[in-house]
């Protein structure tokens, strides 16, 4: 399998070293249009938008465009930090916007997300266009980071960072799957490492076969967050069942730099994982930002490109493909910018 970079586009440039924009998702319509979303607000300690002015930002690319929409803050609250956004679709064709809000917003500076975190949504009919009212949807004690797969049964799946077990703060995963076109959710397994290692930010891609896998971000146990380290591996758990029961979560070979990821399902034999591939875990260093494929269900993966070279912090990566078969990755690009990569994919 080869891939060669096919062209490059701004989402939203650097214009201020003040502003951070953080966590973006990416998902493309039936209108065939690609939607945007990320967080966006005044730096804090951490190169995070923790304050009340952090925002969830949309913006929209429409077909035969090359011009992103002016960003709009979809997701937004005065009192609180709105964080974290995804999408999710229905069988009826909305997307869905979740987002969560920060409920202790003053004191996230310290200790980040303390599991004082509440789920919201927004749905839209017409492509990212124009979004219903927000709505709470019941789930607090975490927040998610990677978009949600449907079934073919119009079941929707997603799965969050969980604080719900007290020694393993922000380090294991919570599945929760909607049977009403994304209105609700049940909450489902919870999912933590048994060799001590913390779990967060899950990725989840739908085979062909119906199985669900996911992969993780990965922390050890015993430190802080961008400690320094040696980078470990992200996790795999698999699902027979369409969500409700997984396998233990077990470490794959490719390397994890306490960073996001994002897994997509490219056919019957082959997954795209977007990842830091870099060897130490260092917030301020997540480059290069690389593409690697696996033939053998994401139990190993083979370095395919780099979509954006070291050094900086370039990360954050988040994919979907289009009706052509180009693949489209958005990631965070020096917490100032986000930027828009179509990768073209080729069979040896």
């Amino acid at each position: 399998m080869k891939a060669r970079i096919a062209a490059r586009n701004w989402i939203v440039e650097w214009f201020d070293e003040r502003q951070c924009y953080h966590m973006p998702s990416l998902t493309m319509a039936e209108n065939g249009n690609l939607i945007a979303v990320w967080n966006g607000g005044f730096m804090q300690w951490n190169g995070d938008p923790m304050g009340r002015d952090a925002n969830n930002w949309v913006s929209v690319l429409k077909p035969g465009s090359n011009k992103w929409s002016n960003p709009d803050a979809v997701g937004n609250d005065i009192r609180y930090c709105c964080h974290d956004p995804i999408f999710m679709k229905n069988k009826k064709g909305e997307i869905i916007l979740l987002f969560a809000k920060f409920l202790d917003t003053e004191v996230n500076f310290l200790n980040w997300c303390n599991g004082r975190d509440e789920l919201w949504m927004r749905k839209s009919k017409d492509g990212g266009i124009t979004w219903d009212e927000e709505k709470p949807v019941g789930i607090d004690s975490g927040h998610a980071s990677n978009d949600g797969v449907l079934l073919d049964n119009g079941n929707i799946v997603f799965a969050s960072t969980s604080s719900e077990i007290p020694d393993k703060y922000f380090g294991a995963v919570r599945v929760y799957i909607s049977y009403d076109d994304g209105n609700t959710f049940k909450k489902e397994a919870l999912l933590s490492a048994d060799d001590g290692c913390l779990i967060r930010e899950p990725a989840l891609c739908l085979r062909p076969d119906g199985r669900i896998l996911l992969f993780t971000r990965t922390c050890p146990g015993d430190t802080g967050w961008g400690a320094g380290i040696p980078s470990l591996v992200s996790y795999r758990a698999e699902s027979l069942d369409g969500g409700h029961t997984w396998t233990a979560p077990e470490p794959t070979d490719i390397v994890n730099n306490e960073s996001k990821i994002d897994v997509l399902s490219l056919n019957e034999d082959t997954i795209l994982m977007a990842y830091n591939n870099t060897p130490i875990a260092d917030w301020h260093e997540r480059s290069p930002l690389s593409l690697a494929f696996s033939k053998d269900e994401g139990k190993h993966f083979t370095h395919l490109i780099d979509i954006a070279p070291a050094p900086g912090n370039k990360c954050q990566p988040a994919m979907c493909l289009d009706e052509k078969g180009l693949l489209h990755v958005v990631y965070m690009h020096r917490h100032t910018a986000v930027e828009h990569v179509v990768v073209e994919l080729f069979d040896e």
